[in-house]
């Protein structure tokens, strides 16, 4: 009974933290529930399921079209009872789309390379079994889970055209022109319409009446190129208000992970972040030829651009710390919802003049994605000068910190100037991004680097932002400081002003 008690509480925890955010997804469990809430969109049942009724089974398989079968698929009387419910599921309903989903048995495993290996043996036994695909989960992540899921099903339908074409070949000689036309027709229909309709419930379907002609797109009459971003637009709606459109032609999407981070995009900027420095999603265009997000109007210029124009290529102190201030108290609102952006750096902060300084606004988060605290992330992210250096290296790191390295470059160039980093550090062009990398963990190893940092382009020292650069610009991401200590710092210092003032 503590075997199953222990193996209980690991599903329940991992069905709990991802079926809610997944309801499109149906979820059928071995193991059998306890008294807590259970999410209408998982049947739960004795191993067996002898004593549950056909009938729930079907209708939670009629009701989603992606089912997944969550254990942790230990014993082989575990595995015979996946294989009978999955018989009759691809029986009774032969489109369905089923998957294994495995667990470890424990939480919080401690994941030792014995263990894993364990695992890793569990996990190919279960290619044995005919399902649509196989999926180890580590943690409860819905983002996660929809990602893998997404890939899986683009490679099932990639090798579902490619044993087509070598049959074709095989009996017909090489396919002609047009039967590659309908194979690349059919794999984009699955790209752009068959992976949204199950996995993302939000996306815009396709409007085949859309109008795109010239310099108008439905409604929207665009103005000019935003910046120097060639697929991003200032616009005008119908109501005659600013708004920005992003723009990604389909035929340059080759696979669903491209696909996903579109969509991961207008979810975070629609429904996850709302906070008044974060540029918010207020729409999505789905046309033939592309998949347009409409945004919220942040300004006609960058940071990199408002630096550009000014003396010394900087802002004075006080906006300096204010701009930075406006970008931590973001980015701790990112982060308070598990919110990586992945990409923070002077081109990605949208400026708007106000009578009383700067209005700044994080945008572009197609490389973000949630991931909580004791999560790394492999994916390399960001550009000089902002990146951080762990980023770039093609080694598993901690998102939260890398990010606020970047808050620290931004402050670093905003309050000093445009350049300060390269002037230090002095890595030479055509340099690969990870020797840079090297090089700047080596110069922020040296006693007095900051102060140097500091003083390259701008003689004057202040004794804030030196205490947010010393805090933010460490080499060992475990020791920085994280973006809601920044909004703290910066909030004391607003406080001595005013009581100086």
């Amino acid at each position: 009974m503590g075997r199953l008690g222990a193996i209980q509480r690991v599903v329940e925890s991992y069905l709990i933290s991802v079926a809610p955010s997944t309801p499109a997804f149906g979820f059928l469990t071995l193991v059998p529930w306890s008294s807590q809430e259970k999410p209408a969109n998982v049947l739960a049942f004795e191993a067996g399921c002898g004593d549950l009724s056909l009938e729930s089974i079907a209708q939670i398989v009629e009701q989603h079209e992606v089912v997944l079968i969550v254990s942790v698929y230990r014993t082989k009387k575990e595995k015979r009872s996946v294989v009978r419910l999955l018989d009759y599921v691809k029986t009774t309903h032969p489109d369905a789309v089923v998957f294994l989903v495995q667990l470890p048995d424990r939480l919080d495993p401690e994941l030792t390379n014995s263990y894993l290996n364990e695992l890793m043996v569990r996990h190919h036994e279960l290619y044995s079994v005919v399902a649509d695909g196989v999926l180890m989960e580590l943690a409860g992540d819905p983002w996660g889970l929809q990602h893998k899921l997404s890939l899986e099903l683009q490679e099932n339908a990639a090798i579902q055209l490619r044993m087509r074409a070598r049959i074709s070949t095989v009996n017909e000689g090489l396919p002609s022109a047009m039967q590659l036309k309908d194979m690349e027709d059919e794999f984009r229909s699955l790209l752009w319409n068959a992976i949204p309709d199950v996995l993302m419930p939000d996306f815009a379907p396709l409007d085949e009446r859309l109008l795109e002609c010239g310099s108008r797109v439905g409604d929207f009459q665009l103005v000019r190129p935003y910046s120097d971003h060639q697929h991003v637009s200032l616009a005008v709606n119908g109501q005659h208000e600013n708004v920005v459109i992003k723009v990604y032609d389909k035929r340059s999407v080759t696979d669903a992970k491209e696909v996903e981070s579109i969509y991961r995009e207008f979810c975070l900027l629609t429904h996850t972040l709302d906070h008044p420095h974060v540029i918010r999603c207020v729409g999505m265009l789905h046309s033939q030829c592309s998949v347009r997000l409409v945004l919220q109007y942040g300004g006609d210029v960058c940071m990199e651009q408002v630096l550009s124009t000014q003396t010394g290529y900087r802002l004075p102190r006080d906006d300096a710390l204010d701009c930075s201030a406006q970008i931590a108290s973001d980015l701790s609102h990112c982060h308070a919802q598990d919110v990586v952006h992945g990409q923070v750096s002077l081109r990605h902060v949208a400026v708007e003049t106000a009578w009383n300084g700067h209005i700044c606004r994080l945008v572009d988060f197609s490389m973000a994605a949630r991931v909580p605290n004791s999560s790394t992330r492999e994916t390399p992210c960001g550009s000089l000068p902002c990146a951080a250096p762990e980023a770039a290296l093609s080694e598993p790191y901690l998102p939260k910190p890398a990010d606020c390295w970047s808050l620290g470059v931004f402050l670093l160039e905003t309050a000093c100037g445009q350049g300060s980093l390269k002037l230090s550090v002095q890595w030479r062009r055509g340099e690969s991004l990870a020797y840079a990398a090297r090089q700047v963990l080596e110069f922020f190893s040296q006693a007095g680097c900051h102060i140097e940092a500091m003083t390259k382009m701008c003689k004057s020292l202040d004794g804030v932002t030196l205490a947010c650069l010393e805090a933010l610009l460490k080499p060992e991401p475990a020791r920085r400081a994280s973006a809601s200590d920044v909004v703290g710092m910066l909030s004391t210092r607003r406080t001595e002003q005013a009581n100086l003032d």
